[in-house]
């Protein structure tokens, strides 16, 4: 069966014979081509068929897919689909990785200690080299037989406290250990921060002392025993 024939039983199927549609539809797909304006009014008046009725039809034959027929001449060449030759598989060697350290090493331990040296600087406090010595140090120094009805005053002992540095404050400090204040102001008298290299304790500890016994005469320096009512 050609492509034609095939296409007028799909034509009787979908349209009664006998009836105009499917006399038009017949007409239609034997010509195997578009039909053009002129022709489709030629159609309406010889079989005959309402204009409107005739370009129902040529919809529902588009629906079909009878009509217009294929252009062989229009179809674009697809070109067979080249098979992909297989590649070689290559193994890429992968970068090895470094073994995972189980034990801390000698550098690791030269690290901690430097991150934490830096830490007590940003905290103004030198880091002790034996902090276990001076622990034991100040432990005997708090330990001391006191006879009743006594009190020992120390000038030489020391309280750590916490204090928040204002950067005003830090500023002072910075010039002083520059050589900012090395004589009283009009005078050629060394001050307390001459060649001053200390440390934050130490910067706070001189301005107190020069503060009070400048100002107030107030200076306290007591190493004795006295009794205690």
């Amino acid at each position: 069966m050609s492509d034609i024939e095939a296409k007028i039983e799909e034509v009787n199927r979908r349209f009664r014979k006998g009836s105009k549609q499917n006399e038009a539809a017949r007409y239609i797909v034997r010509k195997n081509r578009e039909i053009p304006a002129d022709e489709r009014k030629a159609i309406c008046e010889q079989i005959p068929i309402a204009e409107s009725t005739l370009r129902d039809l040529f919809t529902e034959l588009r629906k079909m897919g009878v009509y217009p027929p294929e252009k062989t001449s229009e179809i674009s060449y697809i070109p067979p689909t080249l098979e992909k030759p297989e590649e070689t598989s290559h193994h890429v060697p992968e970068a090895p990785q470094p073994p995972l350290q189980e034990y801390a090493t000698k550098e690791d331990f030269e690290t901690l200690r430097n991150s934490i040296n830096n830490l007590a600087a940003l905290f103004n406090e030198e880091p002790s080299p034996n902090p276990g010595e001076d622990e034991d140090k100040e432990e005997e120094e708090r330990i001391e037989l006191i006879q009743p009805g006594e009190l020992i005053i120390q000038d030489g002992s020391s309280t750590r406290e916490s204090l928040y540095i204002k950067p005003k404050t830090r500023m002072y400090y910075d010039m002083s250990k520059q050589g900012a204040f090395h004589n009283y102001p009009g005078t050629r008298e060394l001050g307390p921060f001459a060649n001053f290299n200390g440390s934050m304790s130490d910067f706070f500890n001189k301005v107190v002392n020069d503060y009070f016994i400048r100002l107030y005469n107030a200076d306290i320096g007591l190493t004795m025993r006295m009794p205690v009512k």
